[in-house]
């Protein structure tokens, strides 16, 4: 099965690739890391007082410090890629009148391909330890199926290239895998490394993994394990440590900060808590959709492949062959990772607040052991009917997974109404040439697909700002040009989107609505199979011509069909200024009264740096004060 591995390799990372295109946008949940990419590569990292000028982390810093070191790494190959295509004569990546879309669908690539080759490392270490390839005419058996199986999800490939700290650390997880399938330790090393730079959980799988080889399997040194741990974890504090305390300006290993804030503070249930049972009941179902891989990881551990008895067997068998007899510290190294794959579930399940991607590092633990199942199964082909038929089902439920893929990575795509409407926005801007824009999006539309990336870079007459505070907002209210928005000023005269801002909707006008994911509707397919009662030929011509699209690569009537199915509803509205705010001097004037000056709570700076003159008239009591104990 070797011979297929480079057509398998070609399709997974073109599955990566159509889901990075056909959502080449961001959410929250990414944004640190893609806006510090994005800043490494505009800025550069030299001198501190130009991270400390122009990074978004030191406005925007998120509720805890995240490291800096993939979002590094991501750009120094993004810089090396955009240096060698100006070498050899390609245009430049960065245009200088346009966003930087093309430049964050390189990044995502990088990061997309470091998954995809990491997951091609894992087949070809199962394939090396496989025992049954050493006499069997369809070697490499295993990994075919394993990658097969890979193909046929969603969520990993679909994630594969998006800058979660979850799939930026993957690479890193599924290369030390491989390296503990060959029965090479030193992965848990590279398991603690990434633990400690990028995410705790990571750190605790690799503790389970050093316990449960020695300890139930007799397969690895328990003392030699936790060194391999140690080295890592070392080398990974002073990784994290030097790199991360330059970037954020003050000595910390964000990690640890984050622990604290999430763990030990109680924190994290903040963002929400599910039952204890929510991984097992709840989230693994959601990942494997049909659950062909649970299914058949069962089967996959009663066969160990590098002591495989049926093979063993079989070669005793042979005349003028010895016994295989296998000493290799593979052995076991399989269900090794699946028991620790199923103890890290359970500890993650003591974690309050639970997201399937904390436990995404087991997904291609699992697949492999269903790859391992079937494998044991697609080897007995013709010893039954039975046998047949359950193949034949097991490789229906692996295409429906394929199409599945393809539909949800379409209807995803709607999920990104902040980056389609930055994208109507900057066309506007580009076709009004010579005018000047100031832009506000507010927190909806940077949740939901913008970052600096989206930005039209190199151009002085265009301004973005993303203000939260409320005061500071109202400072620029009459200089914004362009809004972009959650709230919909055609639904009421007048919107309060807080206590003291006002839309006034007289002085807006519509020019973009974005929508967003809303559900599926089946009316499209009662209506087809309607019109197949009418005409039996309708359903049948349509898959047809289904079909010969899908040979000439073109997905017009595909999509057309799933995208009647699809149903948005508008979220997002961009409103061009018609005439200023009146009364907002007054407004700001009123808030100055009623809040204590912030400076003096959220700057945190010296009182005595204060410049009076710039506080306005109306100063209420506690400023007066201040100022007599100045002049005194």
């Amino acid at each position: 099965m070797y011979k297929y591995n480079k057509l398998l390799d070609i399709i997974l990372l073109g599955i990566i690739v159509y889901h990075l295109l056909i959502s080449p946008y961001t959410k929250v949940e990414e944004s640190f890391n893609i806006q510090a990419i994005h800043d490494i590569i505009n800025y550069g990292v030299f001198p501190q007082e130009n991270v400390s000028y122009n990074y978004d982390h030191n406005n925007f810093p998120g509720s805890v410090p995240r490291t800096f070191v993939g979002s590094l790494v991501i750009a120094g190959f993004v810089k090396v890629i955009q240096s060698f295509t100006s070498l050899v004569g390609i245009n430049k990546l960065i245009s200088k009148d346009q966003s930087q879309l093309d430049v964050q669908i390189l990044v995502r690539c990088v990061l997309g391909f470091a998954n995809g080759f990491a997951f091609m490392k894992i087949r070809d270490s199962i394939n090396q330890i496989a025992l049954r390839d050493r006499i069997s005419k369809s070697r490499g058996l295993i990994g075919f199926w394993f990658m097969i199986l890979l193909i046929s999800q969603f969520h990993i490939l679909y994630y594969s290239s998006r800058t979660l700290p979850n799939f930026i650390a993957l690479p890193l997880v599924s290369y030390a895998i491989s390296k503990i399938i060959v029965g090479d330790m030193s992965g848990l090393t590279w398991m603690s490394f990434t633990g400690i730079v990028f995410r705790l959980e990571i750190g605790l799988f690799g503790v389970i993994i050093a316990l449960v080889s020695p300890i139930i399997f007799g397969q690895s040194d328990l003392f030699l394990n936790f060194v391999m741990l140690f080295v890592g974890t070392l080398v990974g504090l002073i990784t994290t440590f030097t790199i991360d305390s330059y970037f954020w300006g003050y000595w910390l290993i964000p990690e640890l900060v984050s622990f604290k804030f999430n763990i030990i503070s109680g924190k994290s249930a903040e963002w929400g808590t599910e039952p204890w049972a929510a991984y097992f009941n709840k989230y693994i179902w959601q990942i494997f959709r049909p659950p062909i891989i649970l299914i058949l990881a069962l089967p996959g551990l009663m066969n160990d492949p590098a002591d495989d008895k049926i093979s063993t067997a079989s070669i005793s068998k042979v005349p003028n062959k010895k016994k295989i007899e296998v000493t290799h510290p593979a052995k076991n190294s399989l269900r090794i990772l699946s028991v620790s794959s199923l103890l890290f579930i359970i500890a993650m399940s003591f974690q309050p607040h639970k997201e399937w991607r904390f436990i995404i590092y087991v997904i291609p633990i699992l697949t492999l052991l269903a790859a391992n199942g079937f494998s044991n199964i697609s080897i007995k082909w013709s010893t039954s009917i039975f046998n047949k038929l359950l193949i034949l089902i097991c490789m229906a439920f692996m295409l429906i997974g394929i199409l599945l893929s393809a539909i949800m990575g379409y209807v995803s795509s709607f999920n990104y109404p902040g980056g389609d409407a930055l994208l109507f926005v900057n066309r506007y801007m580009n076709e009004s040439k010579g005018q000047n824009f100031f832009v506000h999006m507010d927190v909806a539309s940077c949740m939901s697909g913008i970052n600096r990336f989206g930005e039209i870079h190199n151009n002085s007459a265009i301004k973005y700002d993303k203000t939260e505070d409320e005061f500071d907002l109202l400072t620029v209210w009459n200089d914004i040009d362009i809004l972009i928005t959650e709230v919909n000023l055609n639904e009421m005269d007048t919107v309060h989107a807080s206590s003291k801002l006002t839309y006034n909707s007289n002085n807006w006008k519509t020019i973009y609505v974005s929508d967003t994911f809303k559900g599926i509707s089946i009316i499209p397919i009662i209506q087809l199979v309607k019109e197949q009662r009418a005409n039996s030929y309708t359903i049948p011509a349509l898959l047809t011509q289904i079909v010969d699209e899908l040979i000439h690569i073109k997905f017009c009537t595909l999509r057309n069909l799933i995208h009647s199915m699809v149903i948005t509803t508008d979220y997002l509205y961009v409103y061009e200024r018609v005439s200023p705010d009146e009364g907002l001097d007054e407004l700001i004037e009123e808030l100055k009264v009623q809040i204590p000056y912030r400076s003096m709570e959220n700057d945190n700076f010296d009182l005595k740096e204060v410049d009076l003159n710039d506080l306005g008239e109306n100063i209420n009591d506690e400023i007066n004060m201040l100022e007599k104990e100045f002049t005194a």
